[in-house]
């Protein structure tokens, strides 16, 4: 089978997404080769990473991980590979975001990033939730149009959502089963049972799995702030499916 990539964007429910697909690669025999896990340590950016990477990168028999950097789903290589675009809500990404780069996201190893990194968090922290979604908003117009290409223009892709994955788990992993042609087994789902338990007894702000449940934006947004978003985001909204 040619070998996969998966792209999503970040707070997506992407990290927990990777470690799944790892365990149905590894059962179906694939070699794991996560390129993006290697970035952090690394002075490059994302998308000049793996065009760096891309002489190693084979084409049958691996999975090279999760990339959620808008740069590298432009990298034209990408159309060779078979894709797993992981989906969510924008409005509840940049919920999401607000609170994880304020608070719970980790530092990249990399010196290079971390005057950034602290840079990114002090203007966070000197900012309101909807002041924060609306600056931001564009950038994740960018990244859903990107993904929206892969998913329209490339030949092999599957389209997952994390509202599905957190909703209705059995028939998320099920279609990830089918695009992989490797069964649930026992075994499998066996190995699958702890990353697949989406449950938050209560909402944590300081921890990387704050809250899972979709609409949070509705929950933490003024109706105006919602308002905007949806003009700004709305071709893509509803392109994957999700209503004002």
């Amino acid at each position: 089978m040619k070998s996969v990539i998966a792209v999503s964007m970040h707070k997506a429910g992407s990290s927990i997404t990777d470690r799944i697909l790892v365990d149905f690669f590894e059962t179906r025999g694939f070699e794991i080769d996560r390129v993006a896990s290697r970035v952090p340590s690394s002075p490059l950016q994302e998308p000049e990473f793996f065009a760096q990477y891309r002489p190693e990168m084979k084409p049958e028999g691996v999975y090279y991980g999760m990339a959620r950097n808008p740069g590298t789903h432009e990298l034209d290589f990408l159309r060779e590979f078979r894709i797993i675009a992981q989906m969510r809500d924008p409005r509840d990404c940049l919920v999401s975001g607000f609170f994880s780069f304020r608070e719970s996201h980790v530092p990249p190893k990399d010196p290079s990033k971390v005057e950034e990194f602290e840079k990114r968090r002090a203007r966070l922290l000197k900012k309101d939730i909807d002041t924060y979604v609306i600056d931001t908003a564009r950038n994740y117009l960018n990244r859903c149009t990107r993904i929206r290409k892969i998913v329209t223009d490339y030949p092999e892709v599957l389209l997952l959502h994390y509202e599905e994955m957190v909703e209705d788990t059995d028939r998320w992993l099920g279609r990830i089963a089918d695009f992989v042609d490797q069964p649930l087994t026992d075994q499998l789902r066996k190995k699958l049972a702890r990353k697949t338990d989406f449950t938050v007894s209560k909402e944590d702000t300081s921890r990387h799995k704050r809250q899972i449940t979709p609409g949070d934006h509705r929950r933490k947004l003024k109706p105006e702030t919602i308002a905007e978003l949806n003009e700004i985001l709305g071709s893509e909204l509803e392109f994957f499916g999700y209503g004002a």
